[in-house]
C-alpha cells in the first residue's frame, strides 16, 4: 500500500501531549490575569459603610422644606389661574390645485409588408423623390461616361 502523504511530511498525527500543554498555560495566565484584575477592582473599590457622609442638621431641613413648601403653593396658584385665549386662527381663501391631465401612452407597432393608410402618402412621396434622386445618379453616370470617353 502506498503512502499518501507527500515527500518531506510525515505520516504520522501530531500526538496530544504538546496541545495540552499549550492549552494549560494558555488558560493558567488566563486565569491569573482574571484574579489579579478583580483583586484590583476590589482593591480601589472600597466596598463598605461611608462613613464620610455628611449628617444634615435638623435646622437645614427644614429650611429646605419651608422652600419646597413655597415652590409647591406658587404652582398651584398658576394652575389655578385662567389660562390666556389664544390668537385666532388666521382664514385663507382656498387654493386651486390646477388638474394635470394623465400623460398619453402611445404605442406603435409595425408589422412587415403592410401599408397603413396614415402613412401611405408619405411612402408614396418618398419613393417619388428616391426614384427622382436615382434617375439623376443615372444621368449624371451616364454624361461623365460620355465625356470621359468610355464607350
Amino acid at each position: 500500500m502506498e503512502s499518501r502523504v507527500g515527500p518531506g511530511h510525515s505520516s504520522r498525527t501530531p500526538s496530544a501531549g504538546p496541545r495540552r500543554v499549550r492549552a494549560a498555560i494558555l488558560s493558567l495566565a488566563l486565569g491569573g490575569a482574571a484574579a489579579l484584575g478583580s483583586y484590583a477592582a476590589l482593591g480601589h473599590l472600597e466596598v463598605g459603610p461611608d462613613e464620610q457622609v455628611a449628617q444634615a442638621s435638623n435646622a437645614s431641613l427644614a429650611v429646605r422644606a419651608a422652600q419646597l413648601n413655597a415652590m409647591e403653593a406658587d404652582l398651584q396658584a398658576a394652575l389655578a389661574k385662567d389660562l390666556p385665549k389664544l390668537p385666532p386662527i388666521p382664514k385663507y381663501p382656498k387654493v386651486k390645485i390646477p388638474r394635470v391631465p394623465a400623460p398619453q401612452i402611445i404605442t406603435v407597432s409595425y408589422v412587415q409588408d403592410v401599408e397603413y393608410k396614415k402613412d401611405k402618402k408619405k411612402k408614396d412621396k418618398y419613393k417619388k423623390k428616391h426614384h427622382e434622386d436615382k434617375k439623376k445618379d443615372e444621368d449624371k453616370k451616364k454624361d461623365e461616361d460620355k465625356k470621359g470617353g468610355k464607350p
